[in-house]
């Protein structure tokens, strides 16, 4: 085993072209992870549509949980001390900040690094270490890495089920300080963003939450995680409908907002649902798709609270991970992925996910359709 297949971006809306890798020799401090599966995102699909800058070649996949096939004899514990082997299950953290800029050392939130580089993003496979992403057989974590070992309990779907967007929703509840009982949400979007929100509101307590977005099988899976009531965007297409609809099933607007489409146009229509001196989350509008009208006459004398939160740290993850060996009996997280793809069929993943075909699509080096 001294070479990895991968899977390669080079050119926006040109085909993936699977390609042989050699591995690198194990360093100090690092890991070669087996891959069992990487999650299709979909901002993977904007970096394939070229809405995304980023180095080429490059071998995407930024959120994807692996099996130790080897590791440096100076690092035997992840990253909060829990120790580990060749064969553990792990979940590593794609982001690396650069510790050294105004963010990271004066705000200490590596979150809003200029610096941040990550795997499947900005390391391009043409530099060393080469296997920098998730679509790929192999993926070889340097001493920089945070990882975590995944609970023994937690199947390894459940694990990679919302994939990066279980932890933009845990970051962003951090933001805004969560959610009292009883209070009234609306999420805009029913992808893994979207989903994870409604976890974290119900856990919270929340009540009502309604869930916009598609399709019925994204809703479907919403209602199965406790959202109250659904709207399907097939069903009320235009944005007034929707806002009519929200204001019909909780009487009134929403005191939390939580906007999880990756769509600009979103924003105007969240404002709007939105209750005097409510609150409006904005997590998943990260790809610039260019700028929207919206009213600020509306946020000032409604007395709005918007709130923007991107990526998040290592600690999100791992207490995304404590929340699933506590809670995943009841959640069953591991049905949310419902499209399996091997290697050679990662373009067709992508575009499956650009069209809402998927609750989570995950890539699984190895697989073969039946």
């Amino acid at each position: 085993m001294d070479k990895s297949k991968v899977v390669v971006f080079e050119k926006p809306n040109v085909p993936l072209e699977v390609k042989e890798f050699d591995i690198p020799e194990l360093e100090e401090g690092c890991i070669l992870v087996k891959t069992l599966v990487s999650g299709v995102c979909g901002t993977d699909a904007h970096c394939y549509r070229g809405q995304v800058q980023m180095p080429v070649p490059i071998i995407l996949g930024h959120e994807s949980v692996g099996m130790i096939e080897k590791i440096a004899p100076d690092r035997k514990k992840d990253s909060v001390g829990e120790p580990v082997k060749e064969g553990d299950r792990i979940f590593w953290v794609a982001g690396h900040p650069c510790l050294q800029c105004y963010s990271c050392v004066a705000l200490k939130d590596t979150t809003g690094c200029v610096n941040r580089r990550s795997y499947g993003w900005s390391y391009s496979c043409a530099d060393y270490p080469y296997l920098t992403g998730g679509y790929a057989e192999y993926v070889f974590l340097t001493a920089r890495s945070y990882f975590f070992k995944i609970p023994d309990s937690v199947p390894t779907d459940a694990a990679i089920a919302f994939g990066c967007g279980f932890p933009t929703a845990v970051k962003g509840f951090e933001v805004i300080q969560g959610v009292q009982p009883g209070q009234s949400v609306v999420i805009q979007g029913a992808g893994p963003v979207g989903l994870s929100s409604l976890v974290m509101a119900k856990l919270g307590g929340a009540s009502p939450i309604v869930v916009i977005g598609a399709p019925s099988s994204r809703l479907e899976m919403a209602r199965k995680l406790g959202a109250d009531e659904t709207i399907d965007l097939s069903s009320l297409p235009e944005p007034e409908a929707r806002v009519s609809k929200v204001r019909e099933l909780l009487g009134g607007e929403a005191e939390l907002v939580i906007e999880a489409t990756g769509f600009p146009e979103a924003v105007s229509e969240g404002i709007d649902m939105c209750k005097t001196a409510g609150r409006y989350l904005i997590m998943g509008v990260f790809s610039d798709l260019g700028p929207v009208p919206i009213n600020p006459s509306l946020i000032v004398r409604k007395n709005l609270r918007l709130y923007g939160s991107v990526f998040w740290e290592p600690k999100h993850l791992y207490q995304v991970l404590q929340l699933l060996a506590k809670y995943n009996d009841r959640l069953s997280l591991q049905d949310a992925v419902t499209h399996r793809y091997g290697l050679e069929q990662s373009t067709a993943a992508i575009e499956d996910v650009e069209a809402l075909k998927c609750v989570k699509a995950v890539i699984q080096p190895g697989y073969e359709a039946s």
